[in-house]
């Protein structure tokens, strides 16, 4: 498989990541200030610990099914 010339990888992968948009939308955006940035980690973290929470019930749950299954005698 051949890449063309003309595929830059850099200006490809620029793209994907932030800011995205062009370089005339980048600079009208504000800078983050540091409030901005402690409450996204904060959401970061109590959107894991949920997903966490969640995996863990849904863990038990399937266990508990298991051990259900197997003293109710289903093979």
């Amino acid at each position: 498989m051949r890449f063309h010339p003309d595929l830059h990888l850099r200006q490809l992968a620029g793209r994907l990541h932030w800011p995205h948009g062009t370089p005339s939308t980048r600079e009208s955006t504000r800078p983050h200030s540091l409030e901005d940035d402690a409450e996204v980690a904060k959401a970061i973290v109590y959107v894991s610990a949920l997903t966490l929470v969640i995996l863990l019930v849904v863990l038990a749950a399937i266990a508990f099914g298991q051990e259900a299954m197997h003293w109710l005698g289903v093979p």
